[in-house]
């Protein structure tokens, strides 16, 4: 058997892959991101999740796919190392959770995707080289982000109320955002030790809602930070020697993104295309977990 789990931000999904090649039923928890959530929150979840995969089948024996956001910090994969040795699973590979949709697109081929979440995060393989860009978290930004659009939306609309942008619908928008009557109001939101920083990934779809209804400020801000993301993929495709990719869009911002940056293919690269990987990201930790098994690939937590 192979299991796959997922964890981020906002969720923690696992899955089992049968001795008969049929898949087991998805559970899900809470999030498990260590850097968000804390270790014991994030051990929670997925004290949940592995707990009701064992009831599906005993796990002891079992080939696995951790995909784990924060995975390529030492204290992070340590930290999950400890936790999934105590919980006696040894067979595991622990990774960034950015590898499993990439195998969901791929299936185990050269190619980049674009993860367009509340944070962001670039990733591509050519051969055996392998390349992550990005994933800087909320304190730097992450370019295309949730979080980085919907600070950059709601300072665009401080500064339209204070005369300095042109009129833009982003103050309306902002001051429904917040259930607020002024800027002010938000302002006093924003920094309530209460106030959650994640929270404004919320208005990134407030920001495209507004350029779709012919906003030039909203329009504005997205193009450029559409150029930003071409960047990031013109950057893996240089530094990997990559001519011609294949390239995918994930994550809950990647549809709204998808036309912005289908503008600039044919000016990058008319060879590219840009299609979204719908399919969730557990099922890529599984079959990941098979072919790192099939490939024989040392484990991350290895047996006694």
């Amino acid at each position: 058997m192979y299991m796959g789990v997922d964890g981020g931000g906002t969720s923690t999904r696992g899955i089992i892959e049968k001795d008969d090649g049929r898949l087991g039923e998805v559970v899900t928890s809470s999030a498990s991101n260590l850097l968000v959530v804390g270790q014991d929150r994030a051990y929670a979840a997925m004290d949940d999740v592995i707990d009701r995969l064992n009831q599906q089948g005993d796990l002891s024996q079992i080939e696995g796919v951790i995909g784990v956001a924060g995975a390529d910090r030492l204290a992070v994969r340590a930290s999950w190392q400890q936790y999934f040795a105590r919980r006696g699973l040894k067979r595991l590979w622990i990774t960034g959770d950015y590898w499993l949709p990439w195998a969901n697109f791929t299936k185990g081929e050269d190619g980049l995707i674009a993860i367009l979440g509340t944070g962001s995060i670039f990733f591509g393989k050519h051969s055996t080289k392998t390349l992550r860009l990005g994933g800087y978290g909320w304190k730097l930004g992450d370019v295309g982000s949730g979080l980085s659009l919907g600070q950059q939306g709601i300072r665009k609309a401080m500064e339209s109320w204070e005369g300095i942008e042109p009129y833009t619908l982003l103050v309306h928008k902002c001051l429904e955002f917040f259930a607020v009557s002024s800027m002010q109001d938000v302002l006093e939101q924003l920094y309530r030790p209460s106030f959650a920083m994640r929270q404004l990934a919320d208005f990134a779809p407030e920001v495209f809602s507004a350029a779709n209804r012919g906003d030039h400020v909203a329009d504005q801000l997205l193009q450029a930070e559409a150029e930003k993301i071409m960047r990031n993929f013109n950057a893996l495709m240089t530094a990997l020697h990559i001519d011609s990719p294949t390239m995918g869009l994930s994550g809950g911002l990647a549809r709204l993104w998808q036309p912005y940056l289908a503008r600039l293919v044919p000016r990058e690269n008319p060879l590219m295309s840009l299609p979204v990987i719908d399919e969730p990201a557990v099922y890529g930790a599984v079959w990941l977990a098979k072919k790192w098994s099939q490939e024989r690939r040392p484990y991350d937590v290895p047996e006694s």
